[in-house]
């Protein structure tokens, strides 16, 4: 796990990127950082899933190419600290208690 360093107004400053975005160079625009690998929902500040609150949660689906699966999509609160997250998770994972009603 990555250590966080802290600037001179008290704000948490994270070192790797939590989401893919462009980098800043003119000449890199068409490049971007790789997205992190699925993750299981977890707080990082807090260091648990105790306090989560699922706010929304897309299952694994069909790529338009109908050949490969786009990953399951989940954005969580934590109730304790408020931070939000949004990211990828592994194709086993599930809310609990999230059924499929077809």
């Amino acid at each position: 796990m990555s250590q966080d360093t802290w600037d001179r107004t008290g704000i948490k400053r994270m070192r790797e990127p939590v989401i893919t975005v462009p980098r800043r160079h003119a000449h890199d625009l068409w490049q971007s950082a790789p997205a992190p690998p699925p993750s299981v929902p977890g707080c990082r500040q807090c260091g648990t899933d105790a306090y989560l609150e699922i706010t929304g949660y897309v299952p694994a689906s069909y790529a338009l190419d109908r050949e490969s699966l786009l990953p399951p999509v989940v954005s969580y609160t934590c109730g304790h600290c408020g931070n939000h997250y949004a990211h990828r998770a592994p194709e086993d994972w599930a809310p609990p208690g999230w059924q499929w009603y077809a």
